[in-house]
């Protein structure tokens, strides 16, 4: 980022924070947000306070994603300071994730803890999930092996909605309208019947996109049932759908494909709390398919090609609380995955893979210290056996700013999908990697977190990673390439981030982060794969007693592309939620990318121009 643009980004910010000074302020109480000790995560697969990590871990609430204007995970994702989503095409379309500059594959991402990294490619479609049912989302930004298993880069996991605790219904609706024919419409319906309660939730958008080819249909839904047992714990059930037909657009070369997905995941549990240990027993299940029609020209009937990709997982894990001290906690279990892969074309015979893994966890307290001694041990039928030790610790200080030093090492994994090892078609340049195996590394964290001012928050982190057997595609032959193991790669780099609450109606944002990645055996940085260079985020939020809320987030990334992709990325991007609260229903109006700027990371998927959405919502 040059210097110049940096000077325009920040007095940009000072603009805006002095047009919003210039605004009456309402009286609105203090948020309870800010108080990060009421915050309860699962990074140690047991609640725990977000103040005791070592680790650089967001949470997002679901009060924060309606303040935003996004659509679904992926939108809200690119918001969040540490993670990176690449600018897809438009409405509904499939993006890729990061986490300070690791491949998308290399993030673990999960609906209550139910994996659902694809085995064909090892990533996700954050695009696919929709938002209104979330309850929060949990972002751990550094490797999470000793509790998750393959999970190099960091973990994503998105907590759902719950069936109320009183007796009464609950509803809403939901409509908004935008360009390019676009709507969108979602319902949700909550309550409790004597020891049963439920929670329903359904969306469907449309949208007929800016160009020929390039229109979007998603069905979404989701439910959860549960009932309580009393003495003998509490039943529930899950189940989630997410359904699309999905248009490319026309490429420059005038072909474009049809890339419908259906995705269902769920999962059953049995949890029982007790004085001894809190026990939890899941059955977790996901099934994602996905196809590619590939078509000359928009005058084409049938298809020059039609990928299908099939993938099932069966997932149980056992988890147990114990607490043998009052501030200390012990949390043991196990993880049982069955997952099975099929492709009609690089694929034909379906692969599949199998896992067992035990895992220890155990926090404790010493006067200011909280340390976390974390160990995980995963028995991979294609990939072999890894070991995750952590350690952690964080020295809380006794100080008028509420100051905190956190550290952390760990011992990290990956995974290769399992078509890498076994996909061959070499009409299509790919070959098979046999011999291939996971990625390893050692991580080390440093962070602190300081409150200097009453009304000013700070946080920074540090963070390298030394991977061993780093994979990335290499030519095997001439017009063949493949995944292949490399000696070393090194990634590191740095987060810096503050919250001001200027007034109790007005807050402003800011963050920074920086990421580099390097092949140590040739000096070479490594580019491409949607990871960033360098990123800012800058959020300016007012709000009133009234209801009136209004929400300006910026956001610039410097894209580590070849120059192959003519990334068009040195730009700050702005967009705009405003919204106004009644009694019963609420309106908002929504602005992306406000300066109409022209952008993308690849010229193949551009971010779209400048575009208007606005809606209403409606809640008994």
């Amino acid at each position: 980022m040059s210097k110049t643009h940096f000077n325009r980004v920040f007095i940009s910010g000072l603009a805006i924070l002095s047009v919003s000074l210039c605004v009456v302020p309402g009286t609105a109480a203090e948020n309870e947000e800010f108080n990060l000790k009421n915050i309860l995560i699962t990074n140690r697969r047991a609640a725990a306070g977000l103040t005791g990590s070592a680790e650089n871990i967001a949470v997002i609430s679901r009060d924060e994603i309606r303040r935003l204007p996004v659509k679904n995970l992926s939108e809200v994702l690119r918001y969040a300071s540490g993670t990176a989503v690449p600018p897809g095409r438009g409405f509904g379309r499939s993006t890729s994730l990061s986490i300070q500059g690791a491949d998308s594959r290399q993030v673990r991402v999960m609906i209550d803890g139910i994996p659902l990294n694809f085995q064909s490619s090892g990533q996700v479609n954050p695009s696919a999930f929709p938002i209104e049912n979330i309850q929060r989302i949990e972002i751990i930004k550094g490797p999470s092996s000793s509790l998750w298993g393959s999970a190099l880069g960091g973990v994503i996991n998105v907590i759902t909605k719950d069936a109320p605790a009183e007796r009464s219904s609950h509803g809403s609706l939901t409509s908004s309208f935008a360009e390019s024919r676009t709507n969108k419409e979602s319902a949700e319906l909550s309550g409790r019947s004597g020891e049963a309660a439920y929670y329903l939730f359904s969306s469907h958008m449309n949208s007929g996109g800016k160009g020929s080819k390039d229109d979007v249909t998603e069905k979404k839904g989701f439910g959860k049932l549960s009932y309580d047992l009393k003495d003998m714990g509490k039943l529930s059930g899950s189940f989630g759908y997410s359904g699309a037909g999905v248009h490319s657009g026309v490429f420059p070369d005038g072909s474009w494909q049809s890339q419908p997905y259906r995705l269902r995941y769920g999962k059953a549990s049995w949890e029982i709390d007790s004085e001894e240990a809190d026990i939890k027993l899941e059955l977790k299940h996901s099934r994602q398919e996905l196809t590619t029609e590939t078509f000359a020209s928009v005058d084409d009937q049938a298809p020059v090609s039609t990928v299908k990709t099939r993938d099932r997982l069966y997932q149980l894990s056992l988890n147990s609380v114990f607490y043998p001290r009052a501030e200390d906690m012990l949390v043991l279990g196990a993880d049982f995955d069955d997952d099975t892969v099929k492709s009609n074309l690089y694929l034909p015979k379906a692969k599949s893979v199998q896992l067992q893994a035990p895992y220890a966890n155990y926090t404790c307290k010493l006067k200011d210290w909280e340390i976390n001694l974390g160990l995980r041990y995963d028995r991979n039928s294609e990939f072999g056996s890894q070991t995750s030790p952590s350690l952690g610790a964080v020295y809380h200080f006794e100080d008028a700013c509420a100051s905190s030093l956190k550290a952390a090492v760990s011992r990290a994994f990956n995974a290769p999908p399992l078509l890498w090892k076994f996909n061959d078609n070499t009409a299509l340049g790919t070959a098979a990697n046999p011999d291939i195996k996971p990625e390893r590394g050692w991580v080390y964290e440093l962070g602190l977190e300081t409150r200097p001012l009453e009304r000013l928050e700070l946080r920074f982190s540090l963070y390298r990673s030394d991977i061993q057997d780093a994979i990335a595609r290499a030519r095997k032959e001439p017009g063949l390439f493949f995944m292949k193991n490399f000696n070393k790669f090194r990634r590191q780099g740095g987060e810096l981030g503050s919250k001001i609450h200027i007034l109790d109606t007005l807050d402003l944002s800011l963050s920074g982060e920086f990421n580099h990645i390097e092949n140590r055996r040739t000096g070479k940085v490594v580019k491409g794969g949607g990871k960033p260079r360098q990123r800012f985020n800058a959020g300016i939020e007012y709000k009133t007693k009234n209801g009136l809320e209004i929400n300006l987030i910026s956001y610039y990334y410097f894209w580590n592309e070849p120059a192959s992709s003519q990334a068009r990325d040195r730009k700050t991007i702005y967009d705009l939620k405003a919204s106004k609260s009644f009694k019963h229903y609420r309106l908002f109006l929504n602005i992306y990318n406000l300066t109409n700027s022209s952008y993308w990371q690849d010229y193949f998927f551009p971010h779209p121009r400048r575009y208007f959405e606005g809606g209403f919502s409606i809640e008994w």
